[in-house]
This record gives structure tokens, C-alpha cells and sequence, in this order.
């Protein structure tokens, strides 16, 4: 089944337009009067057909729809972004398949990268997202300070890490969850500071081992999400 990204969905109308529109009709030569499976990114699935091929766009006829909700654990990836575009469209292509909630691109006092392309990133998991048959899309914030994160009220119901290679550490795989709620913290190639990491603990981020050999930050990320969801 292919799945396609519709962002206004009204009752019996919509457009497909942009990439989608290009994917579906230039790419994949859909007709007039074809039948396609859609979502709006927010829980909707939907059947559509095709009335009308314009341009720059298609003109759907809705079928039908049906309302999704997220079920599990919702994980939130906090990471430094890696300085190589290639590596960090990477993890956001992985972390969304694994099934990421949420990413916030990260700077600490190590950052390799403090500038990003927002809208891109939000594309390259999007494609993912529908390429995975996610019905709700995972969503990526602005690039947001370290401490602006550990500090933040919005996670006090969530279980809390913060992944730093310490001996001492307990490994994640190893943590019994108390909340449905998950939010990491993965640093850039330099590992955090031992400040930041004495500022996460204080404000009640658990710092945990995730693999015995030190991870490029793209890997991190991906063993950690892959043992949060």
C-alpha cells in the first residue's frame, strides 16, 4: 500500500498537491479515476479518488475515513545534530521508521552544528514517515539549548535519560519504564560536558549506558530509540 500526504482533508474534498502530487501522477502515472489511500499526518486514513489531474495539482474525491490514535509509549529524541547533512538526514529517516514521536535538535556546550534547515528535516521525515505507513507523522522542533530542555516543565511526567559513557552507568536496555512518556538525551561526538551532565542529573535525567563501545551520535540515537519504543 502506498500512503500519500494530504493536508487539508475536509469532508468529501481534497488536494494533492507539490511532492505528493508529482509522486502520485508523474511518477507513478496515477489516472483520473483512480483510487488512493491518503493521510493527513495527524490520524486520519483515508480512500480517495481521483476527479481531476491539473498542473501542479489533483482534485480528490473522498471515500472515505477513519480516525487514528497514537497507541504505546511516546519518545521523545533530544540530539545534537551531527556536523555531516548526510548523517543527521540519516537519523531522521531511521528514528522515524523505528517509530520517534518527537526530535529536538540540540546544542550543548560539544556541538558540532548550530545552524539546520528546519523545513528540510521536516520533509525527510514526513517521506519517512509515509514510506513506514505511519497514519500520525512524528514531529521535529527548532534547534533548542540544553538547558532550555533538561529545565523544561513539559517533561515532569516523563521518564527522563540522558546517555553518557560511564562505567558507573546502568544500561537503558536495563531501566523498568514508569511512564508511557520517554525523552533522551544524546550528545554530539564529543559527549556532553560533565557539567551538563551534573545539570541533567540534578533536574532528574538518569544517566545511562546504551552500548558497550562508543557510538557516533547518529548510532546512539538509533540504539536509544530503538530500545525506548
Amino acid at each position: 500500500m502506498i500512503l500519500f500526504f494530504v493536508d487539508n482533508v475536509e469532508e468529501e474534498k481534497c488536494i494533492l498537491a507539490e511532492d505528493e502530487f508529482i509522486h502520485c501522477c508523474k511518477v507513478l502515472r496515477h489516472k483520473e479515476n483512480d483510487t488512493i489511500n491518503f493521510t493527513n499526518g495527524k490520524g486520519i486514513f483515508g480512500t480517495a479518488r481521483i476527479t481531476e489531474i491539473k498542473k501542479k495539482y489533483a482534485l480528490l474525491d473522498v471515500i472515505s475515513t477513519e480516525q487514528n490514535q497514537e497507541l504505546g509509549s511516546y519518545t521523545i529524541l533530544a540530539v545534537a545534530p551531527p556536523k555531516n547533512r548526510s548523517r543527521w538526514e540519516w537519523l531522521l529517516e531511521k528514528s522515524v521508521e523505528i517509530g520517534v514521536n518527537t526530535i529536538i535538535p540540540m546544542t550543548s556546550s560539544h556541538s558540532e552544528r548550530v545552524n539546520l534547515n528546519i523545513e528540510r528535516s521536516k520533509k525527510i521525515m514526513r517521506s519517512a514517515a509515509l514510506q513506514s505507513k505511519r497514519i500520525i507523522h512524528p514531529t521535529v522542533l527548532e534547534l533548542t539549548k540544553f538547558a532550555n530542555i533538561i529545565t523544561s516543565q513539559d517533561y515532569s511526567n516523563f521518564d527522563k535519560f540522558i546517555a553518557h559513557f560511564n562505567s558507573d552507568n546502568a544500561h537503558l536496555n536495563s531501566y523498568k519504564y514508569s511512564s508511557k512518556n520517554r525523552i533522551i538525551l544524546i550528545g554530539p561526538e564529543g559527549d556532553f560536558s560533565q557539567e551538563e551532565v551534573a545539570l541533567a542529573i540534578k533536574n532528574e535525567f538518569v544517566p545511562v549506558n546504551i552500548s558497550n563501545n562508543r557510538l557516533r551520535t547518529e548510532t546512539a540515537a538509533i540504539v536509544a530509540t530503538n530500545f525506548l519504543v
